[in-house]
């Protein structure tokens, strides 16, 4: 059963994979969107104000100065709720769960930046061959201001089915932050709940100091998180949107790093062609892509490959996705969408 929650994964933090450049590394590309109103283009990673630190680690960890970090009191004592919406989307309560210091930034819509997964909902069928699994939703919830610096806010949650509920209940949710101005990621954070299984980590990214930090917690306890950087990073959900930023080209790759527990290390992301292809949502042209995992990641297991096609216009909706596993495949595909 634990097969089940392969594609659960898959899609909670596939959530946005891939609009118009040309692609090429992160460090290259640092401005796939830009405001309305024109700035000049950023060379180097941002210099953001520092993140706040939870209520969980010191205040004053021995790499940063007193001034440099906002201080606890400062945070909302409770994540920023979430709203439904699709008709059946459940509600997703956060009761014991370790989640990121930046969930509790409430999202607000704001026309200064004009992303192509502006206002984003998306909703998707989780398919175990032609049995289905689970429901998952993908959400662009707005944008934070992270002591002055503008943030989407990227959303997933993942539900099993009733029948699966019984013998393997799944309620996974992942949250990332992502510059609305250079596209790296501020951080992200995941928490799982699989049958008996819990997991949340949580990591934040300061490009001012080139450091990162965070927590993993599970049934054995909770540890501190900390690193270095070496450059401007995403973490597995962000690094969906940038690759949505790009312009997709028939056996191009687009590189870029990113760091997934706790390791940095390039992702590359293979474009293998077009295909027209149709879901419950309709019928799409699509590109295709394959990103290429060295070990085992959040989505797929060890020497597993996944499938992922976009819409092939400037949204780049991620329309289906598809994994092998040891019996058969996990799949999931687009069920409803909105754009508010």
């Amino acid at each position: 059963m634990k097969k089940l929650t392969i594609l659960l994964l898959t899609l909670t933090i596939l959530s946005g994979c891939f609009s118009h450049r040309p692609a090429k590394t992160l460090e290259d590309n640092p401005l796939p969107s830009q405001p309305i109103e024109e700035e000049p283009l950023l060379s180097q990673a941002p210099q953001p104000a520092p993140i706040p630190v939870s209520k969980t680690v010191s205040s004053k960890p021995s790499s940063a100065n007193e001034s440099d970090i906002v201080s606890v009191s400062a945070i909302p004592s409770t994540p920023a709720p979430d709203k439904p919406v699709f008709e059946d989307e459940p509600a997703f309560p956060l009761e014991g769960r370790n989640i990121s210091p930046l969930s509790h930034f409430i999202p607000e819509k704001d026309a200064t930046f004009a992303a192509p997964w502006q206002g984003e909902q998306l909703k998707y069928g989780i398919y175990y061959s032609f049995v289905k699994a689970g429901t998952a939703f993908i959400k662009n919830r707005g944008l934070v201001d992270i002591n002055g610096q503008k943030a989407y806010v990227i959303q997933t949650t993942a539900f099993s089915a009733p029948v699966i509920d019984t013998v393997f209940k799944v309620r996974d949710i992942n949250l990332s932050w992502l510059d609305a101005r250079n596209f790296y990621s501020l951080g992200y954070s995941q928490s799982l709940r699989e049958g008996n299984y819990r997991r949340d980590e949580w990591v934040t990214f300061d490009y001012k100091t080139n450091t990162y930090k965070g927590e993993l917690s599970k049934k054995s306890g909770t540890r501190a998180i900390a690193g270095t950087l070496t450059k401007p990073v995403l973490d597995m959900l962000t690094s969906l949107y940038f690759v949505r930023s790009q312009n997709l080209r028939n056996g191009q790759d687009v590189i870029f790093d990113i760091i997934n527990r706790e390791e940095q290390y390039p992702l590359v992301v293979k474009i293998v062609g077009r295909e027209t292809i149709k879901t419950p949502a309709g019928k799409f042209k699509c590109v295709v892509v394959e990103p290429q995992f060295r070990g085992e990641g959040i989505f797929v297991s060890k020497g597993k490959n996944l499938r992922v096609w976009l819409t092939d216009d400037d949204r780049k909706m991620p329309i289906k996705m598809k994994t092998e596993v040891f019996i058969g495949s996990v799949s999931a595909e687009l069920l409803e969408y909105k754009h508010n």
